[in-house]
């Protein structure tokens, strides 16, 4: 049975950047620099992984804030559902600020940021259930 279809990017479309500030409840006023998007779709449920930077002045300000309380990320986070093969998606075993969101709907998010000198570089792997 195929359900969809399986997506990997380091220039993602309009559509697929929508999607991902949509299910990741990223706040649409924040600018994002996308460096690698992958769509796993042919199962049933989806999983995307979402990599970006952002020039957000704070923490805070790249997500919904109603939906996403960015103060109970821990320093010292470890991304483990990656995608190895990809070499954009650069955050496997290494320790970063994040955590496990719940989201509405049986959808979760695993997210990792590291802080830059021009804002922030954001690791997503956001699924269903």
């Amino acid at each position: 049975m195929n359900f969809g279809k399986d997506e990997e990017t380091t220039t993602p479309t309009e559509a697929q950047l929508s999607r991902c500030q949509v299910e990741m409840y990223l706040n649409p006023s924040i600018n994002i620099v996308p460096l690698g998007y992958k769509l796993e779709g042919s199962g049933i449920d989806d999983a995307i992984w979402f990599k970006f930077e952002t020039d957000a002045s704070s923490l805070q300000e790249i997500f919904d804030r109603n939906v996403v309380d960015t103060s109970t990320f821990k320093n010292g986070f470890v991304l483990t559902d990656g995608i190895n093969a990809s070499k954009w998606w650069d955050v496997e075993n290494k320790e970063v600020l994040g955590g496990q969101v719940e989201l509405p709907n049986a959808r979760f998010m695993n997210i990792g940021i590291e802080k830059n000198d021009d804002g922030y570089q954001v690791y997503i792997m956001w699924h269903e259930t």
